[in-house]
């Protein structure tokens, strides 16, 4: 079966399922920054951006929901230890004075 062009249906999904999980790692790695635990991609530089931080990480909570039962067991928790340690960290910078 084909996706109507030419490519079989488990490539789609392969190829989403790879996607969705970049995109996840990508928003984690905002929130990181966001929340001024590690320097910027761009300017290298220790910048802190909690409403940014908030978005990336309800962002990838919403993503981190849909592949939830797309996923491995291992993986599944990986990705669930993932968000809970972004929110965790999150709470204790909000928490910090700036």
């Amino acid at each position: 079966m084909t996706d109507g062009e030419g490519n079989a249906a488990g490539e789609v999904r392969a190829s989403t399922m790879t996607l969705a999980t970049s995109c996840l790692s990508v928003l984690a790695a905002r929130a990181w920054e966001a929340m001024g635990l590690v320097p910027g991609e761009a300017t290298k530089q220790i910048e802190r951006n909690l409403d940014d931080a908030q978005l990336a990480i309800d962002a990838a909570a919403a993503l981190a929901e849909v592949l939830r039962p797309r996923v491995p067991e291992a993986e599944r928790r990986e990705i669930e230890n993932l968000i809970a340690t972004l929110r965790l960290n999150f709470v204790e910078q909000k928490n910090k004075t700036p």
